[in-house]
């Protein structure tokens, strides 16, 4: 496939998903990388969790960017991570991409015993280009399951392979980290995807079983060490600045897609449609 083909597909793709072309092709450009580790002798070392993963559960509605990846049963040094990076990036599909390994840095993250890795990596597609980014955490403790899903479609074929297979995070294992990172960051989280997320979750309860996340949630919190208590509550001056970092997260994502999700204006009300369905586990 040449690149005006290639081009040709994703606006025809963005069209039918209602994404531009440039969601499209990032989104294209990360599946990329996944389906070489998923070929890669080092598919058992990684789960996939994160944005992208939640975006194939469920419509997300937002634009994830990066991938995230948990390592086990790896050496986590930063030279081997390294060229572990190199060796998947250099693996050929016959898919037109051509991956380059540009950079490793450490990723501090609060919740883990020692530094993670965000590793900068260039792709190319004749002359298109971009620049991605893998965020790897080490010392969490998962029990993934096994997920295939459908590569892109063009017309309802595939653009290259039929499946890609990963292990992953499951869904409860995925509300859990997002809901102890909403407790224990408090009104100092701005991360408004976290809100986001943990309400489309909470409206596709048939996406999660009840007791698993219960248990997952109390092993989430242990593990972090935080203390889970409900309701969710902030003070006013809290939701205040809450308040204007939300409305901006809704500027970005526009009155189109906020409508299609039904987002609610205030983020007041995520909190009670949070505190509520958390109420009934």
């Amino acid at each position: 496939m040449n690149e005006q083909a290639l081009k040709a597909r994703l606006k025809h793709i963005g069209k039918e998903k209602d994404k531009s072309f440039n969601e499209v092709w990032k989104l294209l450009v990360l599946e990329r990388f996944l389906a070489r580790l998923s070929r890669s002798v080092y598919s058992d070392k990684f789960i996939f969790k994160g944005g992208l993963l939640l975006s194939y559960y469920l419509t997300i509605g937002r634009e994830t960017v990066d991938i995230d990846l948990l390592a086990r049963r790896l050496n986590a040094e930063k030279s081997n991570v390294e060229l572990i990076m190199q060796e998947i990036c250099l693996i050929n599909l016959d898919d037109g991409f051509q991956m380059q390994f540009i950079n490793l840095d450490d990723l501090d993250h609060q919740h883990m015993n020692y530094p993670g890795f965000q590793i900068g990596i260039a792709v190319q597609f004749g002359v298109m280009s971009d620049k991605f980014f893998v965020d790897i955490g080490v010392g969490d403790v998962v029990e993934p399951v096994l997920l295939e899903w459908p590569s892109f479609n063009y017309k309802e074929k595939p653009l290259f392979e039929d499946l890609i297979s990963l292990e992953v995070y499951p869904v409860e294992t995925i509300f859990a980290e997002k809901l102890e990172t909403l407790i224990s960051r408090g009104a100092a989280n701005s991360r408004m995807k976290d809100y986001h997320d943990l309400l489309l979750l909470c409206r596709e309860s048939k996406l999660i079983d009840k007791i698993r996340l219960k248990d997952n949630i109390i092993e989430t919190f242990q593990n972090r060490g935080t203390v889970f208590s409900l309701p969710v509550q902030f003070q006013s001056h809290e939701l205040e600045r809450m308040q204007l970092l939300w409305s901006g997260h809704l500027r970005v994502l526009g009155a189109h897609r906020v409508q299609a999700l039904g987002l609610p204006e205030g983020v007041v009300s995520i909190i009670d449609e949070l505190n509520n369905w958390l109420s009934l586990i």
